[in-house]
């Protein structure tokens, strides 16, 4: 059965099989391109033009340009240019990561995004792309899923984000936790994303047929593997123009499904699937894939005892992973030249590849978990500044609400204070106001009684006229009256007696009218009754 490396390696099929078609920039004179249209720009167009390079042209470039933009940098520092220097932070942790350097990129790209330092949803994905790789490096797996998943949250928000930025897939992930289940259901998931797509769909059932094998149902990854295969010749129909890359990906496929039907032990119809594999994988100058099928032709062949071809094909894969550093796959032959000496009978030297298999395994099992112990240290560094970040963070919030605490009392005082002010202003006008309508009321009412006095003066005086008025009148009534007695007193006609009589008793009736509204201080009424009685 083949090693997980290279499992793991055939995993990433997909991602392989658009790295075979793609559009993959060249990088030959790509550097004295990019130097001839950076130098053209202006400061903040200089580092823009950088932060737009793919991370891999960023390394090659960054020794052309290096000199420049810290000269940028330190004056971007002096003038406090907060945006120039939030990419710069951006660039460094992603010249880090590209070289391998996981430790100082993830706090750098942590920072970046709590502090809200990326303002474009693109700049935003891809900094998560390296933050969730950095963690899969580091065997973090458990926060690159974490990440993946807010991507996702990024990606329903903003369809437009390149969907390599999502590599590996969530399945990836849990395949390398080995989580199989999961790694299934989650596969389907991703199953929309593809489906249009018959390169993609390709990659998709050989990675299902991988993750049901492991997974141990090896009836449904037989059956993948071959909906890949049919996918294949969908679109590859003249075995005549098939290149090099597209015999290796059949290779690939049919080698997979060699894998099967070795566990299946149906090894006759695994050997011709394994030898185009190897064919295939070595026109494709790709030794290791070749060294490991030889090995799986090998197990067949002594299954099949056959051992001299057994031997043969063992021998061909130990000399090719001579020149490979590749420890699992020497530590699996080791392992199949012990088998093959103690199935011949061999039994010293089958002894003999047994130990070495043993003091080998024990060797890289050290340098694995020493790898592990590092990556695990490594990995509670970066969560230990994490926290750090996060508790200084936090410390920033607080002495910011504190902060913000006593500016809202400081402005409240001030506020009441002004208030206050206005308060004693208005008070102050105001009694001001009353103190003014008070002297003004004053002065009327001084005016008011000079006024009064003037009237009643002239009351009086109108009185007194009145008086003098009625005295003439009722003097003036009492000589008519007089006057006209002394007149009737000289005649002797009753005639003209009775005249002057009934005239003297008129001028009588006027006099005692005239005395009534006198007498009342009335001038335009008076008692009838108590006129008629008098």
């Amino acid at each position: 059965m083949k090693n997980n490396s290279h499992i793991a390696k055939q995993v990433l099929f997909g991602l392989m099989l658009l790295l075979f078609v793609g559009n993959i920039k060249s990088q030959v004179g790509y550097e004295k391109k990019f130097l001839k249209f950076f130098k053209a720009q202006s400061l903040a167009g200089k580092v823009n033009a950088f932060d737009t390079l793919d991370n891999d042209f960023k390394e090659a470039c960054y020794p052309y340009v290096k000199d420049e933009l810290e000269k940028i940098r330190e004056q971007a520092i002096i003038d406090h240019q907060d945006e120039i220097l939030n990419k710069f932070m951006k660039i460094e942790a992603q010249m880090f990561f590209v070289r391998q350097n996981y430790s100082k990129a993830i706090p750098l790209f942590t920072d970046l995004l709590a502090k809200h330092k990326i303002k474009s949803y693109k700049d935003s994905a891809s900094v998560l792309y390296c933050l969730k790789n950095a963690y899969i490096k580091l065997h973090s797996l458990n926060k690159a899923i974490e990440i993946h998943k807010v991507m996702m949250g990024l990606k329903r928000r903003y369809i437009d984000i390149d969907s390599w930025l999502f590599h590996p897939k969530l399945s990836i992930i849990y395949y390398e936790m080995k989580m199989y289940k999961e790694c299934l259901n989650q596969q389907m998931l991703e199953f929309d994303e593809i489906k249009n797509s018959k390169l993609m769909l390709l990659g998709y059932f050989n990675n299902r047929g991988l993750f049901w094998q492991k997974y141990g149902n090896l009836d449904s990854a037989l059956m993948c593997f071959n909906t890949a295969k049919d996918v294949f010749y969908s679109f590859h129909n003249n075995p005549k123009l098939y290149t090099i890359d597209d015999e290796f990906v059949l290779g690939l496929i049919e080698g997979n499904i060699g894998q099967v039907y070795i566990e299946q032990k149906e090894y006759k119809k695994a050997i011709p699937l394994l030898e185009k594999d190897i064919v295939s994988s070595m026109n494709a100058k790709d030794t290791l894939n070749a060294a490991v099928s030889e090995i799986e032709l090998a197990r067949c062949y002594l299954n099949l005892n056959q051992a001299q071809l057994c031997k043969k094909y063992l021998d061909n894969a130990n000399a090719k992973l001579q020149r490979i550093e590749d420890y699992k796959s020497k530590l699996n032959i080791i392992k199949q030249y012990a088998v093959y000496y103690d199935k011949i009978g061999a039994y010293r030297q089958s002894i003999d590849f047994y130990n070495r298999y043993i003091n080998f395994k024990d060797s890289i099992d050290y340098k694995e978990n020493l790898k592990e112990l590092i990556s695990s240290q490594v990995a509670s560094q970066v969560a230990e500044k994490e926290n750090l970040i996060v508790e200084s963070q936090k410390n920033i919030r607080e002495k910011n609400s504190e902060v913000s605490k006593q500016k809202t009392i400081r402005n409240a005082l001030l506020f009441c204070g002004l208030i206050l002010v206005i308060v004693m202003v208005f008070i102050s006008y105001q009694l001001k106001q009353t103190k003014t309508q008070k002297q003004l009321l004053e002065i009327k009412n001084k005016q008011i009684e000079t006024r009064n006095e003037i009237i009643n003066k002239s009351l009086s005086e109108k009185d007194l006229l009145i008086k003098e008025v009625h005295h003439r009148v009722k003097n003036n009534l009492q000589i008519i009256s007089s006057l006209l007695k002394l007149q009737s007193a000289k005649t002797a006609n009753l005639e003209i007696q009775n005249s002057l009589g009934e005239a003297q008793d008129r001028i009588n009736s006027m006099a005692l009218l005239h005395q009534l509204l006198y007498r009342n201080n009335q001038m335009t009424s008076l008692l009838f009754n108590e006129y008629l009685e008098s």
